[in-house]
């Protein structure tokens, strides 16, 4: 079984120095999109809340890249056959897995210097939670 984290430092500190970066990447970039986020370890990872409820989670599980969930934590439920209706992704960033959860792959770090790919990612975070 995986080792349980109490706190965003040690999940840290568990990471290899690649994926920590990575994870610190999109650290960011979630406080960069919206502030007002409280970052806890829920699910055995980064999860951020707002008001108190389940909004993002970073998974850095196995090998792919590291990737923020999008979701509304257990509070909704989920039709993995229905289409989503978030319109809040113009440049197609997300994969989704259900009509309220979808993935955002952290970009490669050269994609992430410039400025649009950045700024992409950033306003589908800000979309999303403007979603509620």
């Amino acid at each position: 079984m995986p080792e349980r984290f109490a706190t965003v430092d040690e999940y840290l500190a568990a990471q290899s120095p690649q994926r920590r970066a990575e994870v610190e990447a999109l650290r960011a970039l979630v406080r960069e999109a919206e502030p007002s986020l409280t970052e806890i370890v829920k699910w055995n990872s980064p999860n951020y809340t707002l008001d108190g409820a389940d909004r993002l989670t970073i998974n850095a599980a196995g090998r792919g890249p590291v990737r923020l969930i999008l979701h509304f934590g257990t509070g909704r439920a989920e039709d993995k056959n229905a289409a989503p209706t978030f319109a809040g992704d113009p440049d197609g960033l997300l994969t989704w897995h259900s009509d309220i959860r979808a993935s955002l792959a952290l970009p490669e770090a050269t994609e992430l210097d410039g400025k649009r790919e950045r700024e992409a990612v950033v306003a589908v975070i800000r979309a999303w939670m403007a979603e509620g």
